[in-house]
């Protein structure tokens, strides 16, 4: 893979995980500030907002680190959707997305670093 799609697959992961942790922070401030369905009151609703908020910052962490950062979001997000048991299947993809990336850009430059070293 050219040093140019790596760089671009990098920067889409990059983008994406930035685009994905401020459609979340508005979600929560629009819901925190003014909630259409009250505050949350069960653990479980807690529990949710804490995987989620655990993707996003996962999918951040993966800027610096992308394999511990990806694996900390997908992990998370599988938590979520286990424990919720979410139908939104499109929802799930998008938040996905930055970590699939970081995954794709760790393991494409850990295939060219393992190719150059064993030549």
């Amino acid at each position: 893979m050219s040093e140019t799609l790596l760089s671009i697959l990098r920067w889409a992961a990059r983008l994406s995980a930035l685009g994905l942790a401020c459609m979340y922070s508005l979600m929560i401030i629009g819901e925190f500030t003014s909630p259409h369905s009250g505050p949350p009151t069960h653990a479980i609703e807690w529990a949710g907002i804490a995987l989620l908020t655990l993707t996003c910052a996962g999918a951040l962490i993966a800027w610096k680190f992308e394999l511990t950062g990806a694996v900390i979001s997908l992990s998370s997000l599988i938590g979520f959707m286990i424990l919720i048991r979410i139908r939104a299947d499109i929802v799930m993809v998008v938040a996905a997305t930055p970590a699939i990336l970081f995954l794709a850009d760790w393991l494409a430059r850990q295939s060219i670093h393992r190719h150059t070293h064993n030549h």
